[in-house]
C-alpha cells in the first residue's frame, strides 16, 4: 500500500521524474564511451518511463479512492443491517428483565414470609438467622421464561464488540439462571420419600443395594441442584445482575436510535 504521506514516497517520485532532466544536464551533454544512443533516444525512453509511472500513480489513486468508498459503503451497510437483530434483542431483554424482577419480588416475599413464620425463632445470632432465611427462600422453585438459545446466533450480527460481550454475559447468566430456579427440589424429596416408604412397606423383599443406590443418587442430585442454585443466586446478588440487565438494555436502545439516525442521514454514516 502506497502511503502518500510518507516522505520516502515523494522523494522517490521526485527522483524518478527528475531523472530525465538530470541526464540531460550531465552525461548527454558530453560524448563518453559508456553512453549508448543519443540524448533524444534516452529522453524519449525516460519520458515514456516517467509517463508510465504517472499513469500507474493515477490508476492507483483512482483504485484506492474506489476501495475506500466501497469500504465505507460496506461499513454503513453492516452497521444498519444490525437493526433487526437489535430490535429482537431489545424485545427479549425486556421480557427477561420483567421476569427477573418478578422472581426477585417473589424471592423477597418468601424471605419476609420465612422470617415471620417462627420456624427459625430458635436461632439467636442475627446473621445466621438472616443467612438461613435467605437460603430457604433461594431453595424454592420460581417460574420464569426459558431462554431461547437461538439468541446467541442473533448476537453474531452485532458490530460493537463491547456490547456484544455484555449481551453474551447477560444471556449466558439468564440461560443458567432460568434453567436452575425452575427445577423443583421438592419433587426429588418426594421421590426419596417414596423409595423409603417402599422400603418400610416391603422390607426384605426389596433389593437393599438398589434402594441404597437410589437414595444416594437422589441425595447427590439434590445436593448438586442446591449447589448450582446457590451459585446462580450468589452471582445474581454479587454482580447486581438486575442493574446489569437494565444498563445493557439501555445501551441496546441507544444503539438502535443511532442506527435509525444513520439510516435517515446515510451521507453522514
Amino acid at each position: 500500500m502506497i502511503n502518500i504521506k510518507n516522505k520516502k514516497f515523494w522523494f522517490t517520485t521526485v527522483a524518478v521524474l527528475a531523472a530525465p532532466a538530470i541526464l540531460n544536464f550531465t552525461i548527454f551533454q558530453f560524448t563518453t564511451p559508456w553512453t549508448y544512443g543519443d540524448g533524444d533516444e534516452w529522453l524519449s525512453f525516460w519520458g515514456s518511463y516517467s509517463g508510465g509511472l504517472i499513469s500507474a500513480y493515477v490508476a492507483y489513486f483512482i483504485a484506492n479512492s474506489q476501495i475506500k468508498k466501497q469500504v465505507k459503503i460496506d461499513q454503513y451497510t453492516n452497521y444498519v443491517s444490525q437493526l433487526p437483530a437489535l430490535m429482537r434483542i431489545q424485545m427479549e431483554l425486556k421480557r427477561y428483565l420483567t421476569d427477573i424482577k418478578e422472581v426477585q419480588k417473589k424471592r423477597s416475599y418468601n424471605v419476609t414470609k420465612f422470617s415471620s413464620s417462627g420456624e427459625f425463632n430458635r436461632i439467636e445470632d442475627e446473621k445466621t438467622l438472616e443467612a438461613l432465611v435467605q437460603a430457604e427462600a433461594d431453595s424454592k422453585r420460581y417460574e420464569i421464561r426459558t431462554f431461547d438459545p437461538n439468541l446467541f446466533n442473533v448476537l453474531e450480527k452485532i458490530e460493537d464488540t463491547e456490547l456484544h460481550l455484555k449481551l453474551i454475559s447477560c444471556f449466558q447468566f439468564y440461560e443458567d439462571f432460568s434453567s436452575i430456579i425452575v427445577t423443583d427440589i421438592e419433587i426429588l424429596e418426594e421421590r426419596k420419600t417414596k423409595v423409603i416408604d417402599k422400603l418400610i412397606l416391603k422390607g426384605e423383599s426389596l433389593d437393599m443395594c438398589y434402594v441404597n443406590d437410589e437414595v444416594e443418587r437422589i441425595d447427590s442430585e439434590m445436593l448438586h441442584l442446591l449447589s448450582k442454585r446457590d451459585d446462580v443466586w450468589k452471582t445474581f446478588d454479587d454482580e447486581n445482575m438486575l442493574d446489569k440487565f437494565e444498563i445493557v438494555l439501555l445501551e441496546v436502545m441507544n444503539e438502535i436510535e443511532n442506527i435509525k439516525r444513520a439510516k435517515d442521514t446515510p451521507s453522514q454514516a
